[in-house]
């Protein structure tokens, strides 16, 4: 019996992605599969998205309007040495490589777009006897760090989650936040200088937004309402801050939920503090595996997310 990998559609649901294009706010379906879950949707290029499913790394050629592809259309992305993957993978600025987060806590750099072996990064054997996983979010715009969240586990069994740097080269592990407060969706801004992140800190158990600039350990509320936020991704050109939003009393940032993805200036993420209403662009069932991961096209233009509705019966 095959093993299964990764996460897997309920009765009855499909997994969809979406370009939505900014200027004329409205979105248009690319992908519908009832068969796999696809998730967290990178942009290589104007024409090729990367996504994660079944454990796996796959491409998928954007096609023109009024085309919807399926399944027969994912591009396979070999990596041989790598374990099963989460939904965690960002794309090297070079467009030549991709870095991936194992279910093992490791991180792994594989070539593309052909694939090839993938190249350990990290060594979590070296955090003992904590226990620690990493779970990437954002490259630097130079390629010089690696910003990932970094799970650990002491040994009295107590798990916490900060921001952190990793060098690319040599896995050296530089904490950017250390304390009991949940953080995590760690992405930098395209000029390199500030973090964001969303973090429990401000209001326990309910996330929101944040930035931390460097040189600074003290990070800035960026959303400060009753909703409870994710994953920040500033568009290239920095016009735009786009996240996703949950219902009040959200816990993480589970599957199978009525989401909202908000648009706020990108300017908050520079911390410029004007107040401005954000707004809401798609309301869609999803929330793990829509905008885990950078979704930006590299023009600003557009950008990716996924859904998993599902049907009645």
């Amino acid at each position: 019996m095959t093993e299964t990998r990764g996460r897997q559609l309920l009765p009855g649901q499909t997994s969809r992605v979406h370009v939505y294009d900014v200027e004329t706010r409205t979105g248009r379906l690319v992908f519908a599969s009832d068969t796999v879950l696809v998730e967290a949707p990178n942009v290589l290029d104007a024409d090729t998205l990367v996504l994660n499913a079944d454990g796996d790394l796959w491409l998928l050629p954007v096609p023109a309007a009024g085309t919807v592809l399926d399944e027969t259309a994912l591009v396979p992305v070999p990596m041989p040495g790598v374990p099963e993957i989460n939904n965690d993978h960002v794309l090297d600025p070079s467009g030549q490589s991709v870095v991936v987060s194992g279910r093992d806590g490791e991180l792994y750099r594989v070539p593309l777009p052909a694939g090839g072996p993938g190249i350990r990064i990290t060594d979590t054997s070296a955090a003992l006897p904590t226990v620690r996983k990493y779970y990437l979010h954002g490259i630097a715009p130079d390629g010089s760090a690696l910003a990932a969240i970094v799970g650990e586990r002491s040994p009295q069994g107590v798990w916490t989650t900060d921001v952190a740097l990793v060098d690319p080269a040599t896995g050296v592990t530089t904490f950017r936040t250390r304390d009991a407060h949940p953080d995590d969706g760690c992405a930098w801004t395209p000029d390199g200088g500030t973090l964001l992140f969303n973090t429990e800190r401000f209001t326990p158990g309910t996330a929101q937004l944040a930035a931390l600039r460097d040189g600074s350990t003290d990070p800035v509320q960026i959303t400060g309402d009753e909703r409870v936020n994710w994953f920040p991704h500033v568009s290239p050109d920095s016009a735009h801050l786009l996240y996703l939003s949950y219902e009040p009393g959200v816990h993480g940032h589970p599957a199978d939920h009525r989401v909202e993805l908000r648009l706020l200036p990108g300017v908050l993420a520079r911390g410029a503090r004007i107040a401005v209403v954000p707004e809401t662009l798609v309301v869609l069932d999803g929330g793990q595996g829509t905008v885990n991961v950078p979704p930006w096209a590299p023009d600003s233009s557009w950008f990716a997310y996924c859904d998993y509705p599902v049907t009645a019966g």
